[in-house]
């Protein structure tokens, strides 16, 4: 028995393939430019959106009629050189995501669909800042390594109970840090320094966060202390070493004033022995 769906969706398939086989046979005697094919996708996707409205029960022809929409848009912007080169891909990128973003906007539950929507958009942001020479090459990699860190902490704040998230969220926002660091004019020990604070960072937090955690204090000090060497070495070697320097000369002079008046000191004493000695034998 043919329900009132099934009917429909060959109304819809049927229709569909019916339509492009005509297109395809009318090929053959005329020539069917690229802008008519984008028409006559639109025309086909807003057809199938009609069939939507007439029932909106059924929400599953949305997706040949946002397809056939999409494509159609793509056809159009080839067609009048709207968008060229990588800016195509960031069109495709964001058509692709779209629809994922509207399951979840219909229904909260459906969280998922945000993760390949972020991901279609974060690639479609550096295809096109990449393209447009927005933003310099390695700020590019930055923003990646952000992006990459983004959804985790998302993770996380929407329950704290998934603290794990913060860890990957952490390492891919504070790497990030090095790569426009490395492309500053800045001092070299600079970034070895900030990657010791980085790892000490975390330690430290989970002492704060409960100070019967006194272990964390172990890793965090070491590392933050070899972070303090290394940013103020090079200002250490410009003063250690004459201050050193200093130092030794002062000690050899006060061990050679202070040994001499010592012996001067104690001379007159011994002279007083070796005569009681004396007068004893």
């Amino acid at each position: 028995m043919i329900t009132g769906q099934t009917r429909k969706q060959s109304l819809v398939w049927g229709s569909l393939l019916v339509f492009f086989g005509i297109a395809g046979l009318l090929e053959l005697y005329i020539d069917i430019n690229i802008k008519l094919w984008a028409g006559l996708f639109a025309a086909a996707g807003v057809g199938i959106f009609l069939v939507f409205l007439s029932d909106r029960s059924e929400w599953w022809p949305l997706i040949p009629s946002y397809i056939l929409v999409a494509i159609a848009g793509l056809l159009a912007v080839v067609a009048w050189d709207l968008l060229v080169d990588n800016a195509l891909a960031t069109y495709v990128l964001l058509a692709i995501a779209l629809p994922f973003v509207v399951v979840y906007l219909r229904d909260r539950k459906q969280w998922w669909a945000l993760i390949p929507a972020y991901v279609m958009v974060v690639i479609a942001f550096i295809v096109f800042v990449e393209e447009a020479g927005v933003l310099p090459d390695y700020l590019v990699g930055t923003g990646v390594l952000v992006a990459i860190g983004l959804p985790f902490l998302a993770v996380y704040l929407r329950d704290r109970s998934n603290w794990w998230a913060l860890i990957p969220a952490y390492a891919m926002i504070s790497i990030s840090v090095i790569i426009p660091l490395s492309e500053l004019n800045i001092e070299e020990m600079l970034i070895p320094a900030y990657v010791m604070f980085a790892i000490a960072l975390p330690f430290l937090f989970v002492y704060m966060r409960d100070r019967s955690n006194w272990w964390a204090l172990i890793p965090g000090g070491i590392m933050a202390a070899i972070g303090a060497v290394m940013l103020l070495s090079v200002q250490l070697m410009e003063y250690l070493l004459p201050v050193a320097i200093i130092l030794v000369g002062v000690w050899i002079l006060g061990r050679s004033f202070l040994g001499g008046s010592r012996k001067q000191l104690e001379s007159p004493g011994q002279e007083s022995a070796e005569a009681d000695k004396n007068l004893k034998d």
